[in-house]
């Protein structure tokens, strides 16, 4: 299965595509300076198929092209760098063990 992400028209959130169809989302905003991962959403029919994990690994990669640090507001995220420790060193300093 073949999961693409591109970045919303608006700029605020990272859509994922299965054969054309949306298949979920990962929504952000920028504040004080970091991005703020606030909600992911993978439709019920690509659920356990991997694609949070890709709109995760998209999303973080572009936040680490740019230089940002980030905030995982959204549990999904959280628990995603959790198991992908490569990607702690995104952590924005305040965003430890900050709850939302």
């Amino acid at each position: 299965m073949q999961v693409d992400v591109r970045l919303s028209p608006g700029g605020d959130f990272f859509e994922a595509q299965v054969d054309g169809k949306h298949a979920g989302q990962l929504e952000f905003l920028r504040r004080d300076g970091a991005i703020v991962y606030t909600h992911t959403e993978v439709d019920p029919e690509f659920e356990g198929k991997g694609v949070g994990g890709v709109l995760a690994r998209t999303a973080l990669d572009a936040a680490r092209a740019e230089g940002a640090k980030i905030v995982p507001l959204c549990s999904f995220v959280k628990n995603w760098i959790g198991k992908h420790p490569e990607y702690g060193d995104l952590l924005n300093d305040r965003s430890a063990g900050h709850e939302g």
